[in-house]
């Protein structure tokens, strides 16, 4: 337990420089919110040894001051899949992650089930959904929620991050346009300079070098908004094979 602790401890303090280029500010901010961990680990058995496994570490934000905070957490994506994006409940961690947990495993059985029956001894059965969250302090007073997930479903794994900067008053995500406005044009070339700046090439080469490749350039939602600059996540695949960091200052 004690080197989970250290591990999260050593992490976001990984977080703060890695997605920070340029102009820094002398140290990382530290969070002074009290949080919490709901952790499940379940293992969903099928038969001749395929199985699910199913691993949540949501942090949440300790406090009745923070109930519309955690519940608007909840609903905006930060687990996947995003059961509760639509609940007319009102949510919250103790109980919307044993849900989540509960709802998956059932998906799993009725899944491996119809493959079972149509594939045989060729179905690929073994599966895994691995959730990691945690929080980080954002632009102002706005924290930044950070989830990395991990759904595999046989030989194919898909790993990404999801990044939603947060209003602690309102409990509202801060969208590119509550930022940066509604013309994203300057931001979207400042994005392809410095893609370009950070492989070494010039900004008319991305394509030949494999991004937004039939694609028009554009700025990511998945963004992490810091006091001092602006870090964009795309996710493998998005708009290259690899994850692609890009830091601006603001």
């Amino acid at each position: 337990m004690i080197k989970k602790y250290l591990a999260y401890f050593t992490f976001l303090l990984a977080i703060a420089t890695v997605f920070s280029c340029g102009k820094k500010q002398d140290k990382p901010k530290e969070l002074s919110i009290p949080l919490g961990h709901i952790v499940i680990d379940s293992i969903v058995p099928f038969k001749d040894g395929a199985q699910c496994r199913i691993s949540v570490d949501f942090t949440y934000l300790k406090g009745k001051q923070y109930q519309t905070v955690n519940d608007s957490l909840l609903r905006m994506g930060t687990v996947q899949p995003n059961y509760f994006a639509v609940s007319y409940e009102p949510l919250s961690p103790e109980q919307a992650i044993p849900e989540l947990v509960s709802r998956y495993a059932t998906e799993y059985i009725e899944m491996a089930k119809y493959i079972d029956e149509r594939e045989k001894e060729y179905s690929q059965l073994d599966w895994a959904l691995d959730i990691k969250t945690r929080l980080i302090a954002g632009k102002g007073e706005n924290i930044v929620y950070l989830s990395d997930i991990t759904i595999k479903t046989g030989d194919v794994t898909n790993k990404y991050t999801l990044a939603n900067n947060v209003d602690l008053k309102t409990g509202k995500r801060v969208s590119l346009s509550d930022e940066f406005g509604n013309d994203l044009k300057d931001l979207t070339d400042d994005i392809l300079e410095q893609i370009a700046k950070n492989i070494d090439t010039e900004k008319d080469s991305l394509k030949a070098k494999g991004y937004f490749v039939d694609i028009d350039a554009y700025p990511t939602k998945n963004f992490i908004l810091y006091d001092d600059s602006v870090t964009f996540i795309y996710n493998p695949g998005e708009i290259n094979v690899d994850e692609t960091k890009v830091t601006l200052e603001l």
